[in-house]
C-alpha cells in the first residue's frame, strides 16, 4: 500500500490557469503524473482517483 504522504505530494499544488482560465496543459501533465505514479504502485487505485478528482476540481 502507498504511503498516505505520498497520495498528499501526487496531488500537489496545480499551475496557475492561463488568461483562458484553464491551463490545458498543466492538467494533462498533472493526470499524467499521476497515471505513472499509479502504474509504478505507488498510489493504490483509491489514491488516484481521489488524486485525480482533486486536480480536476481545480480546473
Amino acid at each position: 500500500m502507498a504511503h498516505p504522504a505520498a497520495a498528499a505530494k501526487a496531488i500537489g499544488p496545480a499551475a496557475a490557469p492561463v488568461a483562458d482560465g484553464v491551463d490545458h496543459d498543466a492538467l494533462l501533465r498533472r493526470l499524467r503524473e499521476l497515471g505513472e505514479l499509479h502504474q509504478a504502485g505507488i498510489l493504490t487505485a483509491d489514491e488516484f482517483s481521489a488524486a485525480k478528482q482533486a486536480v480536476l476540481r481545480r480546473f
